[in-house]
């Protein structure tokens, strides 16, 4: 059975490497496998297909910017893989992230429509059934807005300049919803995004919860006591941990910063992260990257609590990760966030706030919560229990 893998990395970022994991999974149950992708390289040893080129980027990423067309550029790249396509004819395409300045959803998706190819397609966001950004709020009614509001324009994919407003929207949904039902088949990371899908456009398609999964063999409890010695942390002082890969708007850097300016210093903020040219308090420390999984691991072996102040997000496996290492999460109960923990592992925040988290920590002080309790309910995300959900998916086709 041929499997094509679609999406902008192999490898690379949270979304890549469920991508790169999900190919080795299926190929050690049989599977032909292939990943096409748009941007970056990709790692030795896997068969690839690179969509477009660097320059291909450049220009769509410059369409998108001046006239708001995100996804309806690349049309001799998206034409050169549909020719790709043919030649290596898999039994189904699995889609993952479809946006990145790589790929024409138009002509990509007018052909899935006429060949009738199987199609599952993951949604790590919620970009394709916004008006813009790869996140929504819903409006008054309770309903997904058709019209961009000025904030969204300047989040990704950023607009500078002409905004198209609802015919994103409208373009996404003709263009989507083509596609026969018995041909396509829709998998979310987290029940918060599949109750968006069911009051969407797509909700006439087959949607189906796997959570992202994680190597339990690289996360478990370590304590040696290397970042306090390195930066001079006291044992009496508890470790507070935020982790994003990049500090943008919607990762809440400016509740960290906040914190870090009502806490007394029985705690100790690490930041570790790309601030994206911000500032951080004096008394926080901030690490823009750590330099390998060790590194990290160590990391959360030594705090006493990770905090997620997220302000949009779908099922970040940081919160496992960091229960995996016996560590609590206390995380603003914001899309999919809060999924993955129960209440012996950690704290939903209700009130996204500062104080929020304040009162968060206070209520964790006296939860007292337990290492063991945090390991065992990491379990349930493991990813090869989670991998092999889509191998038995790809398999119904």
């Amino acid at each position: 059975m041929r499997l094509l893998f679609i999406d902008a990395f192999v490898g690379f970022g949270s979304v890549g490497r469920i991508v790169q994991e999900l190919y080795d999974t299926a190929e050690e149950r049989g599977f032909e496998c292939c990943i096409a992708y748009g941007r970056g390289d990709a790692p030795d040893g896997y068969n690839t297909y690179k969509i477009g080129s660097k320059a291909g980027v450049i220009e769509a990423g410059i369409e998108s910017r001046i006239l708001d067309n995100h996804g309806f550029a690349s049309r001799n790249a998206t034409k050169r893989l549909i020719a790709f396509i043919e030649k290596f004819n898999p039994d189904v395409i699995n889609l993952h992230s479809i946006h990145g300045y790589y790929l024409n959803i138009k002509i990509l998706f007018d052909y899935l429509h006429k060949t009738h190819r199987k199609v599952v397609w993951t949604l790590h966001d919620c970009w394709p059934i916004s008006s813009h950004s790869g996140f929504v709020q819903l409006n008054d009614a309770g309903k997904i807005p058709q019209y961009e509001s000025k904030y969204d324009s300047t989040q990704y994919p950023k607009n500078l300049w002409w905004h198209r407003k609802s015919k994103n929207y409208f373009k996404k949904e003709s263009v989507f919803t083509q596609i026969e039902i018995q041909d396509l088949v829709l998998v979310t990371p987290s029940v918060w995004l599949k109750n968006l899908i069911n009051i969407s456009y797509l909700s006439k398609y087959d949607c189906r919860v796997i959570n992202n999964g994680i190597d339990l063999s690289l996360f478990s409890p370590t304590s040696k006591d290397t970042f306090r010695e390195k930066y001079g942390i006291t044992k009496n002082q508890k470790i507070l941990l935020f982790i994003a890969n990049y500090w943008e708007d919607r990762k809440g850097l400016k509740y960290v910063r906040e914190l870090a300016e009502k806490i007394d210093d029985s705690y100790q903020l690490i930041v570790v992260g790309d601030l994206m040219k911000q500032r951080l308090p004096e008394n926080v420390i901030h690490i823009r990257q750590t330099q390998n999984r060790e590194e990290l691991v160590e990391l959360y072996g030594e705090a006493d609590y990770f905090i997620n102040p997220t302000l949009a997000d779908n099922f970040p496996t940081v919160n496992i990760e960091a229960q995996a290492c016996g560590l609590p999460v206390l995380t603003f109960d914001t899309g999919g966030s809060a999924e993955m923990i129960t209440q012996e592992t950690g704290v939903k925040i209700i009130d996204k706030s500062t104080q929020g988290i304040i009162d968060a920590l206070k209520l964790a002080e006296k939860q007292h919560f337990s290492s063991e309790k945090c390991i065992e309910n990491s379990k349930n995300f493991e990813k090869n229990a989670q991998y092999s959900k889509y191998i038995d998916l790809y398999e119904k086709m």
